[in-house]
């Protein structure tokens, strides 16, 4: 997913073998994989050891199958490949989406969540944001980050962090951000801890049922939206931070789709939801795979059907429009059919183009006009009380019904421009208020940087003392030393003198 290109990436990760695929085997010997991926990684080779094996060749492909391997990529290995290209891209202004795609029990909730040991994408990528918001205020960039998580379960968007799911949530569109999911509660994300407590509040209420392919199989695609509003400050100066001169909003959708199934494998005849449920993940996969084949087809006469599915719909932007997208296939090692379908999807998805641009917007600076923002409390008030006197006239005399209308017009007008310069005055505010808070951060973190390089030379002074004084004190030693030995000798050549043989002779 580089700059200068914006073919969707495609990723396919083969997973291991399942403890339930080893207790199927009778000679419980490792059963062989049906998917070969040689050194170097882009080229997937299905049914190998027949005369009908099938090449593939994708962005990269990513072996998981058996630890011991030389090319086995565990999760934090796969997050280090993937993940550095969807961060710089989310700093950088682009709205960004993960997908991961495959049958039910390929791996893709692993991959893309994780465990304790091995965390997925999603809670390493909240790591390193998080990490680089801190790094950003050196740079004078104020970072914000928020929070979605929905799932789309029987056509119907369920918020997972809204406590109240009696909300009703519709798909709205707008004309220059294309389809938004109105009343998705977005919370501000401050902390890794924080973020995964609302990741396991939201996991807790995703539909999920066992089958026989998955003791916990995911009955609903889970969408969670990550967007970060970054706002740069510039001083011409040089002192502070200044004032806001560019302002980028991106997000990057992270979404987990449910596998696709057949009920002869999943065994849920006669349940009547789980049957429900599976005709509706097949639906919304049927409507994708339909409009990523008509986008592969380059045909701008063509009409996309978007709006046959919710998935597809909320989806729009990322699969033709504004976004850095990136699809990742998780495939079985031993399931032949559901594997070559879901490596040909793979191989229609990766000539689709998207048409991905920065969301960056040059803020103007406007004076402000003091005299207008000082009088807009006084003017609020004014309207108010000529209002109340109207409605007071109105009451004791109908007479003046008319006149008094006209005043209620007049009024109302009035109303609407103090109202507007109101709602200016608190933008203002508000928005010198983050700057104030942000420039708090900033001058913390150049203070605290000052402070480590003042303890930094302290240290080397202390240092530099230290061996200076023990230098001092071994000259001062030796010093000593030398004096004592001057001493000797000198006390040596007077017992030598008053010794000597030939002083007696001469006597």
């Amino acid at each position: 997913m580089d700059n200068d290109s914006n073919n969707i990436k495609v990723l396919v990760r083969v997973r291991p073998v399942l403890p339930r695929e080893c207790e199927a085997i009778e000679d419980s010997s490792t059963p062989q994989s049906l998917v070969q991926m040689p050194s170097p990684g882009c080229t997937t080779i299905l049914n190998p050891t027949t005369n009908e094996s099938k090449q593939y060749y994708f962005d990269e492909c990513v072996w998981s199958f058996q630890r011991n391997d030389l090319n086995y990529v565990d999760n934090y290995q796969f997050y280090r490949k993937s993940g550095p290209d969807l961060l710089t891209h989310l700093f950088e202004g682009f709205n960004v989406c993960l997908l991961a795609y495959g049958q039910t029990s390929s791996g893709k909730t692993y991959t893309m969540m994780g465990d304790d040991a091995q965390p997925g994408v999603i809670p390493s990528l909240i790591k390193d944001i998080l990490k680089q918001i801190e790094i950003s205020i050196n740079q004078k960039v104020h970072c914000e980050l928020t929070f979605s998580y929905m799932e789309i379960y029987n056509e119907q968007v369920v918020d997972l962090l809204n406590k109240n799911q009696n909300v009703k949530c519709k798909i709205r569109e707008n004309p220059q951000t294309g389809p938004y999911v109105e009343h998705l509660m977005e919370v501000k994300i401050d902390n890794c801890a924080h973020f995964a407590n609302l990741l396991k509040l939201g996991n807790k209420v995703r539909s999920t049922a066992p089958t026989l392919m998955n003791d916990v199989s995911s009955r609903s695609h889970a969408v969670i939206t990550l967007t970060l509003h970054q706002t740069r400050y510039e001083s011409k100066s040089g002192e502070g931070i200044g004032n806001a001169s560019e302002k980028m909003t991106s997000n990057i959708k992270l979404v987990d789709l449910a596998g696709s199934e057949r009920l002869a494998r999943t065994k849920v005849f006669g349940q009547q939801q789980r049957m429900k449920e599976g005709v509706s993940i097949n639906k919304s996969l049927t409507v994708l795979g339909r409009c990523i084949n008509l986008l592969a087809q380059k045909n701008n006469k063509i009409v996309i059907p978007y709006r046959d599915s919710i998935l597809t719909y909320i989806l729009k932007e990322n699969l033709a429009g504004n976004s850095k997208t990136c699809m990742l296939f998780c495939v079985s090692p031993l399931d032949y059919d559901e594997t070559i379908q879901t490596l040909n999807y793979a191989n229609e998805v990766k000539k689709i183009k998207t048409l991905a641009k920065a969301n960056k917007t040059k803020l103007p600076t406007v004076p402000v006009n003091w005299d207008n923002l000082q009088n807009a409390d006084k003017s609020v008030i004014d309207s108010l009380r000529s209002e109340v006197e109207m409605l007071t006239n109105k009451l004791t005399s109908l007479e003046l019904e008319h006149a008094n209308s006209s005043t209620s017009s007049d009024s109302t007008l009035v109303e609407s421009k103090e109202s507007t310069n109101f709602k200016n005055l608190m933008e203002y505010i508000e928005s010198e208020s983050t700057r104030i808070k942000f420039e708090n951060k900033y001058l913390k973190q150049q203070l605290e940087k000052r402070n480590n390089k003042i303890n930094e030379l302290q240290n080397q002074i202390d240092y530099i003392y230290r061996f200076e004084i023990e230098k001092m004190k071994q000259d001062m030693a030796k010093s000593k030393l030398i004096k004592e030995i001057e001493h000797c000798r000198d006390a040596v050549d007077a017992d030598l003198a008053h010794f000597d043989p030939a002083s007696f002779l001469a006597q």
